[in-house]
């Protein structure tokens, strides 16, 4: 208290504004108090105060401590060593070391920077972190990585983004991070050369290269609109280039499976980690064959493809506009003896357990044709039935 009170006979020498009595002070315009400090030492002329031990700052509703401070008056600023803890209306920020000039309301936090919000949901880490008190903006240009954070079943999960630099409207919610993009969601894994996460209205927003990788498939495209419910994955949208991957591993004696989409554009929804419903449109391309017959791919091809999966593989794939497919029939012995070449408006063709079951195709010039491939040249019981309406 001993400080204060030469402190406040001494501030018009260094807050450099006027406060008297009843007067209406502007927002921006409340002078930089110093509440607090163990020792002070003042060079007046130069407009100096060095403080050391238990140092307190207020300004307007924000307030900041250190172990260590110095006070300019001529940039109207406070430096700060040996620690930083600046504490503000919606969070804080912690640090090493820092500074905060009242003129312009920015604080400026390094080493080991951790800013976190008041009501628990995100944090940011950087070796900087330079906050707007006056727009409600954080800029981590240093090493930034963000988490938010989420309870379920009484279990803190956690969405992590991580790049080279980023920034944060506190007002509006939302994160953009700059270069080499990394976000994690338990095993859901998002990289791009830039992201964009709207914390409000839960999506996220990928470009330059992006890529997302679930349990069981893998998109990727020139841009990518992912949308979050109940803080997961509900569907990915993939605008031009769009591809999409499933690899399913091998199990009881069956092989490994591979399936690919290409498209101008991919919609997937999603649930529990795992596709649901897929679609590609223009120029619309699919393929799938099993690990062990790689050079016998199947070939599903239009102007748009549809597919939909239980369990996480495939139950119903249909092609429409200039349909077009090739399917080899796989005997149990894991044979090859034939194949099938249809065409039409519409191709339905669905599966069991994965693998092909029945072909339908639709359209006034549809076809369908049966190629055997046996040795023997003699026709034997197939696992797929063709119908052409």
């Amino acid at each position: 208290m001993y400080f204060l009170i030469i402190l406040i006979a001494t501030l018009p020498a260094f807050s450099q504004t006027s406060h008297l009595p009843n007067a209406k002070i502007e927002k921006g315009t409340m002078p930089l108090i110093m509440e607090r400090a163990d020792s002070l030492a003042a060079m007046r002329k130069a407009g100096h105060l060095f403080l050391q031990g238990n140092v307190k700052f207020k300004h307007d509703s924000i307030d900041f401590r250190t172990g260590r401070a110095q006070w300019n008056r001529n940039s109207d600023a406070v430096y700060s060593e040996n620690g930083f803890d600046f504490r503000y209306p919606k969070g804080n920020i912690q640090a090493d070391r820092g500074n905060y000039t009242r003129a312009n309301s920015i604080a400026i936090a390094e080493g080991n920077a951790v800013a976190r919000d008041s009501a628990g949901k995100g944090t940011f880490f950087g070796e900087k972190i330079i906050y707007n008190r006056a727009t409600e903006f954080l800029e981590i240009p240093l090493q930034p990585l963000a988490h938010y954070y989420f309870e379920e079943k009484g279990k803190l999960d956690t969405l992590a983004i991580s790049s080279k630099t980023m920034t944060y409207d506190q007002r509006k919610q939302i994160a953009v991070a700059a270069d080499s993009v990394l976000i994690t969601r338990r095993e859901v894994i998002i990289t791009g050369d830039t992201g964009v996460y709207n914390q409000k209205e839960g999506f996220l927003i990928l470009k330059g290269n992006p890529k997302c990788i679930m349990s069981d498939y893998t998109v990727t495209g020139d841009s990518m609109f992912v949308k979050l419910h109940n803080n997961e994955v509900e569907s990915v949208l993939v605008i031009k280039n769009a591809h999409g991957l499933q690899q399913t591993a091998a199990t009881s004696g069956k092989p490994a499976q591979h399936s690919e989409v290409f498209g101008d554009t991919l919609f997937l929804a999603v649930k529990n980690n795992k596709a649901q419903n897929l679609y590609v449109n223009v120029e619309a391309r699919g393929l799938f064959y099993e690990e062990d017959l790689p050079s016998h791919v199947n070939k599903m091809n239009g102007d748009r493809l549809d597919i939909s999966f239980e369990a996480g593989k495939m139950k119903l794939a249909e092609v429409n506009g200039n349909a077009n497919s090739l399917v080899f029939n796989i005997t149990p012995a894991r044979k090859v003896d034939g194949k099938n070449e249809s065409s039409g408006e519409s191709i339905f063709i669905s599966f069991n357990d994965a693998r092909v079951n029945k072909i339908k195709v639709k359209g006034n010039l549809a076809s369908g044709i049966y190629y055997d491939m046996s040795k023997a040249n003699v026709s034997s019981s197939t696992e797929e039935e063709v119908a052409v309406e």
